[in-house]
């Protein structure tokens, strides 16, 4: 699935009319926020030490990690920062090979510091990068992703074009109203009357019609993007082999 598929559904749904020509900060919102809700993306990668460095770079979206550990060794042990820091200050520590790890910053910190190469391999759970061309949820997503989409442009887009259209209703507008009401009026002259107070004959707003916040469509998309990931979460532990949805549009 590319943000083009999901761009071009989207548009289906709200219409052309809308003025959304780019759902790419919506988009990469969406991914990232699905990702944070559950460990959906998972990921291995293997970090190869050196001697006498302790620090290493995460893997790129690091969310969690599950286990860390040496080719043909027991598990790494977490530890807190703060062990680390107190380890690499204990003058009679040794380097050699890890056996735990501390995270810090988007880094990994390794001790005993290596005294020479080791493959780390780490399991671990991801977020959605904010960079991608196709997207890593599969077709499952689909539907999350699109009223997730189409919530948040509600939510941004949509709503501050709505907010800015205006209908302005001035104390002239509602004596013509009235005008026009009577059986004798000739709808091609609307006059203020002459007896009519003075206030009523300028065009002072009386009423302003704004976009209300609460507007139906970012309720009900929003809650159709909740009850979708709720339904992921929930599928997360059955065997995805006897569990048939059926997922629109794409």
């Amino acid at each position: 699935m590319t943000g083009l598929e999901v761009l071009n559904v989207v548009m289906a749904r709200i219409g052309t009319g809308s003025g959304v020509t780019s759902i790419h900060a919506e988009l990469k919102g969406v991914l990232y926020d699905i990702s944070s809700r559950a460990d959906f993306l998972t990921g291995e990668a293997q970090v190869t030490t050196a001697a006498g460095q302790a620090a290493y770079d995460a893997p790129a979206g690091l969310k969690r990690v599950y286990e860390s550990y040496v080719d043909g060794s027991a598990p790494l042990e977490v530890k807190t920062f703060r062990d680390y820091l107190k380890h690499v200050a204990d003058p009679t520590s040794q380097q050699g090979e890890p056996t735990m790890y501390a995270r810090r910053h988007g880094k990994l910190y390794f001790w005993p510091v290596p005294d020479g190469v080791y493959s780390v391999n780490v399991d671990y759970a991801r977020y959605h990068p904010e960079t991608f061309t196709q997207i890593l949820f599969g077709a499952e997503f689909a539907e999350a992703i699109l009223e997730g989409v189409i919530a948040a442009l509600y939510q941004g887009q949509l709503f501050e074009k709505l907010r800015l259209a205006e209908k302005r209703i001035t104390s002239r507008d509602v004596v013509r109203d009235r005008d026009a009401d009577r059986i004798d009026a000739d709808p091609a002259e609307y006059k203020v009357e002459e007896n009519v107070d003075e206030s009523v004959k300028d065009d002072s707003d009386v009423l302003v019609y704004r976009f209300d916040g609460a507007f139906p469509e970012i309720r009900r998309h929003s809650e159709a993007y909740e009850a979708e990931i709720a339904k992921l979460i929930a599928n997360m532990d059955i065997d995805t082999e006897t569990v048939l949805v059926e997922y629109r549009d794409i």
